[in-house]
């Protein structure tokens, strides 16, 4: 009776533990999220696709207004390759991050702000994003990314607000 006992408390107590959940730092992971968004919208910035694609899953998805989706890092390449001609400038500025109570999956919600060069002069886009983020080995990379504009088309740039040349 008293192995019995003894065999009793000690399954008890294994299946008390293995049922534990992992507990999630959520504001160390939202930093961390933070950290890595910060870093992809400098790479977008500076017009780097090298450095942006580094942000990427190997699956993600990507929708851009007027665009298909796309879901390989080589179409997201060409995206990004046959964009930074037209941008003369790239502003993204974080609203919100969510982290998921797993700690696996974020996603963040932001505005943007993208001068582009055309033949009837620079265009002016503010918009929104949203990029689904998701923990691989550690590491944050985007699952998915979508902007739109809050205008129709890009507006005419003014006057005031131009990019001073060098």
């Amino acid at each position: 009776m008293k192995n019995l006992l003894v065999c009793v408390l000690v399954s008890a107590s294994l299946i008390a533990c293995t049922n534990q959940e992992t507990k999630v730092d959520i504001a160390a992971e939202e930093a961390a999220v933070l950290a890595r968004s910060q870093a992809l919208l400098a790479a977008e910035a500076s017009k780097n696709t090298d450095a942006s694609l580094a942000f990427y899953a190997e699956d993600a998805i990507n929708q851009t207004p007027g665009n298909p989706q796309i879901q390989d890092l080589a179409s997201i390449r060409k995206a990004y390759d046959g964009t930074w001609a037209s941008i003369k400038s790239f502003q993204g500025t974080t609203s919100k991050i969510t982290v998921s109570r797993s700690g696996d999956l974020a996603w963040e919600y932001g505005i943007n702000r993208i001068v582009i060069g055309s033949p009837q002069g620079d265009l002016l886009d503010m918009g929104k994003y949203l990029v689904v983020w998701k923990k691989t080995d550690g590491e944050w990379y985007v699952a998915a990314v979508t902007f739109s504009s809050d205008a129709p088309a890009p507006s005419p740039l003014p006057a005031a607000d131009e990019p001073k040349k060098e």
